[in-house]
């Protein structure tokens, strides 16, 4: 019984941190036995990227939170696991969201360009979804769709805002909303 309650201690704390070691410090125990009832008590351990992760991790978060809004019946794969493979799921294809800050390379200061990390994937995504943002992060200035099978065996798309083959798949949010309604409707 005394084994339940500390359970149950640990899923309410989790759910109001959803950080282990703040929920930890509520209930009065290690992190790893915060840990071990979550798991036992099929809890998924995501955590809170928004809240608690780096500066490109909470960029990360609000590009995901822009695509939920742009596709909000999609379905959310990091509340289900911590780093799963791909973010979201929609009508059988997997999605996955990608977040940039501008920056500028070169010399020249109209030289700038958006990086997106797709090394983990590549092989597994059906479409990217890239949300390139300004140089702090706020604005949003450019949206991609990008196959998965054209971005294979690519470990980043570098897109310079001077253009070039990936702006090809630039796409306006409501585009991108219409494109993701048509598939479920297809399906």
């Amino acid at each position: 019984m005394v084994e339940d309650q500390v359970t149950l201690k640990c899923i309410a704390a989790y759910e109001v941190h959803r950080n282990l070691k703040l929920a930890a410090n509520d209930v009065g125990v290690p992190w790893q036995t915060v840990y071990v009832h979550l798991r036992r008590a099929g809890v998924p351990v995501t955590g809170d990227k928004l809240r608690y992760g780096s500066e490109s991790d909470k960029l990360a978060a609000r590009a995901e939170k822009l695509f939920l809004k742009h596709v909000p019946n999609a379905e959310d794969q990091n509340i289900r696991q911590f780093q799963s493979k791909v973010d979201f799921m929609f009508a059988g294809l997997g999605i996955d969201v990608k977040a940039s800050r501008k920056k500028q390379h070169g010399v020249q200061p109209s030289m700038q360009r958006w990086m997106f990390s797709i090394k983990k994937q590549e092989a597994v995504a059906d479409f990217f979804v890239c949300y390139g943002f300004d140089r702090d992060g706020i604005n949003l200035e450019r949206m991609l769709l990008i196959p998965g099978e054209l971005a294979r065996h690519y470990t980043t798309i570098s897109v310079s805002t001077a253009g070039g083959k990936w702006l090809d798949y630039a796409i306006e949010p409501d585009a991108l909303s219409e494109f993701f309604n048509s598939l479920r409707q297809a399906a």
